[in-house]
């Protein structure tokens, strides 16, 4: 099963004990699933098309304790989707004006009579707006597996209903974004810490977890890689400074001989071509009385510019 799969699944498993709380999720999911069709004045089939039997089951349970509802569940077999099976969810035409009526989504006013997103009352407590959220989530939701790119989103099939999921997200402080594809208006978040949120929000507590220990490891293996990448690169640029400086004290034992340098200057030089592959502060530990840093630099830029004279052919002063 899929990540995504798995999120639907633990949030399926979700109790819902109050009548707003499945009248709002309910809502959410008929209008997200685009389950509401028009028969005639007064007339609708209504219906739910999950990937999960348990997200089916889970709406079966709630129509039959919230509205006395017995609904049919069905499986579909769809070529489009490789061979895969599909639960649908079926309300009696009989049940469904009523049903329609207790949700909220009946009005006179609207393209066939029904609302494409609920009135705000549906959403007047912060449960309720939980509520819907995991109703267009197990219908019309997906999220990526954290080892990948983060991403949630939510397929809405109008953009009036985007709108109103956009809002309920943006209630509880994340910053949904809304785009157009494929005849959809999806409404998605990009930020880690955000999705996590909203699984959260949605009762997907153990996807949260693993969403925080995957982030924790790819945390600490993009660390592991800076700390690489920034201590091969200060090697990269020790092996070039050193190879220069054997360069220029092989120049000038050609040209002058080391025994004429300065004691000082001599004493860098010989433990330069000795150690060619140290740091500055490892050769400076190394050399017999020990030198700092700054004093192996100091000597090893003084044999530097020596060297660059007589190449140049200028009069140099040993």
């Amino acid at each position: 099963m899929s990540f995504a799969s798995d999120v639907r699944g633990e949030i399926a498993r979700e109790p819902c004990a109050h009548d707003c709380c499945a009248r709002s999720e309910v809502a959410a999911a008929l209008l997200a699933s685009g389950g509401i069709s028009f028969r005639g004045p007064h007339r609708y089939a209504l219906s739910l098309t999950a990937a999960e039997g348990a997200v089916a089951r889970r709406y079966f349970a709630m129509l039959k304790q919230h509205f006395g509802i017995t609904a049919q569940i069905r499986t579909l077999l769809v070529d489009a989707l490789g061979g895969r099976t599909r639960y649908q969810l079926v309300v009696a035409e009989a049940d469904a004006p009523a049903l329609l009526e207790a949700l909220g989504l009946l009005d006179p006013a609207a393209l066939f009579g029904v609302r494409q997103a609920p009135e705000a009352s549906a959403v007047r407590y912060a449960c309720c707006r939980k509520a819907f959220l995991r109703g267009a989530f197990l219908l019309c939701g997906a999220v990526n597996k954290p080892e990948g790119q983060y991403h949630l989103e939510f397929a809405a099939p109008t953009e009036e209903f985007a709108d109103f999921l956009s809002e309920q997200v943006q209630y509880f402080e994340f910053s949904a974004k809304k785009t157009c594809r494929k005849a959809k208006y999806v409404v998605y978040l990009k930020r880690a810490e955000e999705i996590a949120g909203v699984l959260a929000l949605m009762g997907a507590n153990a996807a949260v977890l693993q969403m925080e220990n995957v982030r924790v490891a790819k945390d600490m293996r993009n660390r592991v890689n800076r700390q690489l990448n920034c201590d091969v690169s200060n090697i990269g640029r020790i092996m070039n400074a050193a190879e220069s400086q054997v360069r220029d004290i092989l120049y000038l034992d050609e040209q002058v001989g080391l025994d004429k340098l300065p004691k000082p200057l001599r004493d860098a030089a010989r433990a330069r071509l000795e150690n060619p592959e140290m740091s500055l502060g490892a050769l400076g530990e190394a050399m017999s009385p020990p030198l700092g840093k700054s004093g192996v630099n100091a000597r090893l830029r003084k044999l530097a510019q020596l060297a660059n004279k007589l190449r140049a052919g200028e009069d140099t002063e040993l």
